[in-house]
Formats: C-alpha cells, sequence, structure tokens
C-alpha cells in the first residue's frame, strides 16, 4: 500500500464508501474470466463517482493521470482496474496525450475480457487510435503476435470502436491481418473478439467484411462466420 499512487488511494476510498467488502471466488469468476476480488459497487454508481472525481481534478497533467492509471492497474481487485478504463471516458484531451506504449505494461495487469474490453474500448480508443496512428500501428501488431492471450485480445478489440468510423482502409488492413494471425486459436477470447471487430466492420467497410468472409469462411472461428453473416443480412447480431 505505502507504494499507491496518492489519487488512487483516495479513488479507492471512495470505491470502498459506495459498496461492502470485497467478493472472491464468486460465480462469476468463470464468466468474468478471472478470480479478483471485486468490491460489490454497481457500474452506474462507479461511473457516477468516476465521472464526478475527474470533473473536481481536471487539472491533473497527463503524467499523473498515467501514474494514476498505472496505480489502478496494478491494484488488487478488479474493481480498481475496471476502474481505470472508466477513467479514460472522462479525462480531458490534454489528459489522453501519453505515449499509447504504456498500454503494454496495463494489459500485463488485466485478466479476462471484462477487464480487457474496459480498457480498450473506452471513449480513448474512438480518437487516439487514430490520431496516434504512427504509434499504435506497430503496437497493434506486437500484441497480435504476443505470448499474453490478453494482449491477443487487445490487439483486435482496440479496433472495434475505431473501426465503427468510415473511410479508414489502414485501420481495416491491420484488423484484417490480425484476425489471419489469430484465426487458428481456438479460446472463446479470441474467438468472439474475432467476431465483434467483424461486425463492427459492417456498417462502414460492408464489400470488404464480405470479401474477408468468403476468402476466409473455412478457417475462421465458425462463431465469427455464423453471427458476422447474420450481421450482414440483419443488421444484428442474431437475426
Amino acid at each position: 500500500m505505502s507504494g499507491m499512487d496518492l489519487h488512487h488511494k483516495e479513488i479507492l476510498k471512495l470505491i470502498k464508501q459506495n459498496s461492502g467488502t470485497p467478493t472472491k471466488h464468486t460465480f462469476s469468476d468463470s464468466y468474468l474470466g478471472n478470480s479478483h476480488p471485486r468490491y460489490p459497487i454497481s457500474n452506474p454508481v462507479l461511473r457516477g463517482v468516476l465521472k464526478d472525481w475527474m470533473v473536481k481534478h481536471r487539472h491533473l497533467s497527463v503524467n499523473e493521470f498515467e501514474k494514476l492509471l498505472t496505480s489502478l492497474f496494478e491494484g488488487i481487485s478488479s474493481t480498481e482496474k475496471s476502474a481505470a478504463g472508466m477513467m479514460l471516458d472522462y479525462a480531458t484531451h490534454d489528459q489522453k496525450q501519453f505515449n499509447p506504449k504504456i498500454f503494454n505494461i496495463w494489459l500485463n495487469h488485466v485478466i479476462g475480457w471484462v477487464e480487457v474490453d474496459t480498457l480498450c474500448t473506452s471513449k480513448y480508443t474512438r480518437t487516439e487510435i487514430t490520431a496516434q496512428w504512427k504509434r499504435w500501428k506497430p503496437l497493434l501488431i506486437k500484441f497480435s503476435k504476443s505470448k499474453n492471450i490478453q494482449k491477443r485480445r487487445a490487439s483486435i478489440v482496440l479496433l472495434c470502436v475505431p473501426l465503427r468510423r468510415p473511410e479508414n482502409a489502414e485501420l481495416v488492413e491491420v484488423a484484417l491481418q490480425n484476425i489471419d494471425r489469430l484465426k487458428i486459436e481456438k479460446e472463446v477470447l479470441i474467438t468472439k473478439a474475432i467476431s465483434w471487430v467483424l461486425r463492427s466492420m459492417v456498417k462502414n467497410y460492408r464489400k470488404s467484411v464480405l470479401a474477408y468472409l468468403t476468402d476466409n469462411k473455412t478457417t475462421l472461428p465458425a462463431i465469427a462466420v455464423r453471427e458476422t453473416m447474420k450481421k450482414l443480412m440483419t443488421g444484428r447480431k442474431n437475426g
């Protein structure tokens, strides 16, 4: 605790004030993908606490904000790790100008789809991945080759939000290249991520998705083919 960031201590105190005793090894461990202890606080309440805190701390520099998030990701509970990802939604433009390489460190401390996705689908990704593309492109490729399955999932999931914007062929290229590297994997953490990113591309890159499915339908995870085809035909995940 002595090495914990002071702002982290403040946020953890607020989490405790708005919840009860953290739980461990509950029935949801297998669903969430990890056994990190969790504070019984609902997402809406947690987000409310974090949004209010961020409004009051808009003066935090980018370095201070990065240090805070790193401390939270290194925290013991899943709640702290998720809180760090959520705080990216409420950061100012200046606070988000850290070097994306820090994601390589943060992803060492998250396990399971909830913790990974809370970090990788924040509002940060909507603007900063394209704005800092020269830094993000090699990082995404590196993640897709990582021995860490959390980083391999991140290499795909990080692109889901940016791909909902049109006219960015380079994003599509990297997404499909990363899918090609990972499509032979059987772990649901990867197969569902592939389905998600392909479905995220449907609205703005329909022809590219259809062509890719046609050429790779025998090698892609069956769930990704099935769910993406339903999205193409009906506009929904489940037609």
